[in-house]
């Protein structure tokens, strides 16, 4: 799969419009249309920096050398990366609030 595809199918898993993409990594909406298209073959060093951390994807998924996550793990990622800007205190609060969570689920099912 090429830049374009997975660009594509990144994008189809994050709910978001090409303007959304465009607006977060600082580019036209034409230009990620194109390279969704193929029609932009070689998007700089950069841009490809800047699309993989917007999904919190490594650069290999983008360009098809790792696999791409699913729709599951493209929601826990960015939440992850935010967790790392907590406090200790704060990360012990969700913590907390996951196991609570897990456990309410745990006796639903």
């Amino acid at each position: 799969m090429d830049i374009g595809e997975q660009l594509f199918s990144l994008r189809q898993k994050s709910g978001e419009s090409l303007q959304q993409v465009a607006d977060k990594v600082g580019v036209s909406k034409a230009h990620v249309s194109e390279l969704e298209k193929g029609r932009s073959k070689n998007p700089s060093f950069e841009l490809v920096r800047k699309l993989a951390a917007h999904f919190g994807v490594r650069i290999d998924v983008l360009n098809g050398e790792a696999k791409e996550p699913n729709k599951t793990e493209m929601q826990i990622e960015p939440i992850h990366r935010s967790l790392q800007e907590l406090t200790e205190r704060d990360r012990n609060i969700v913590e907390q609030m996951i196991a609570s969570m897990s456990v309410k689920t745990d006796a639903e099912s």
